[in-house]
């Protein structure tokens, strides 16, 4: 069932099995809204449609209804999706949570509303409580990082401009791999608790690499051991960015100290055995 903003009612408010009993108004709305609690309504709106003394019975049921998906500019929104969302200065990021077909925000009560929970990007973040005062850990931080929050507020549905995908940083660097990644693609590997200001989990615990123990961010260069395959910045690794693509064969720091010591082992033995000859 759709209705002339595009909501999508959810399929279990199937049909009333029981006749609205003839008995004082606070009574029947009593008895409706008991109706209400098992999600038998369309009897219900039928019969408001034939009878005036039940007009307010079509404000009650709207205001219970529950609806699973909408539709605005051509595109179906759902619930979990995340959204890109009109704001100034700049636009925001939210999670839907719940359709709101009516009186959702007082200005305008008949405009269809969705409760959003916020997703934050870097700038949102508390650094002091995240040990984000250092700007090499504020810039392991990707533009495209989201952090979900507990932070709920509703909004116009008109104010949606598109949906977004987000995805696990190991399934943003393989999109990044194959240059399928575009300006609707992000990626999350913690949450935000917009009461504490803290990451969850904390910034000291991430998956660290390089020399200088630190997130990998995607946006960032980054060269690859051959030995160890891990991820490196060319400038811990005293490395000029401009010559990283002539570079044929790279080892990290920590990988080319073993191979130096294994090469002079065995020089060490050759001179040994020549000694002994």
């Amino acid at each position: 069932m759709i209705n002339h903003l595009g909501l999508k009612r959810n399929n279990s408010n199937k049909e009333l099995i029981t006749i609205l009993p003839k008995t004082s108004n606070g009574n029947q709305f009593n008895f409706i809204n008991n109706i209400l609690l098992t999600k038998k309504t369309n009897y219900l709106l039928n019969l408001s449609k034939n009878n005036k003394k039940l007009d307010k019975i079509k404000y009650i049921i709207n205001h219970h209804k529950t609806y699973n998906s909408f539709k605005i500019n051509n595109c179906i929104y759902y619930i979990n999706d995340i959204v890109l969302i009109f704001g100034e200065p700049e636009n925001l990021i939210g999670k839907i949570i719940k359709i709101i077909p009516n009186n959702g925000l007082k200005e305008f009560p008949f405009w269809p509303c969705v409760l959003v929970s916020w997703c934050y990007t870097k700038k949102d973040l508390n650094r002091k409580k995240n040990n984000l005062l250092d700007k090499k850990n504020y810039d392991s931080i990707s533009e495209y990082e989201l952090f979900p929050t507990n932070h709920k507020d509703i909004i116009y549905i008109e104010s949606i401009i598109t949906k977004l995908k987000v995805y696990t940083y190991e399934q943003y660097e393989e999109l990044n791999e194959n240059n399928e990644l575009t300006d609707l693609i992000y990626f999350s590997r913690a949450k935000y608790d917009s009461k504490s200001q803290l990451l969850v989990p904390k910034f000291k615990d991430w998956k660290k690499s390089c020399v200088c123990q630190r997130p990998l961010n995607p946006d960032q260069l980054y060269i690859k051991c051959d030995k160890c395959l891990g991820w490196f910045h060319p400038e811990c690794c005293n490395i000029d960015k401009n010559n990283i693509n002539d570079i044929k064969i790279f080892y990290c720091p920590n990988c080319d100290k073993n191979i130096e010591k294994n090469s002079n082992i065995i020089i060490v033995i050759n001179k040994n055995q020549l000694t002994n000859i």
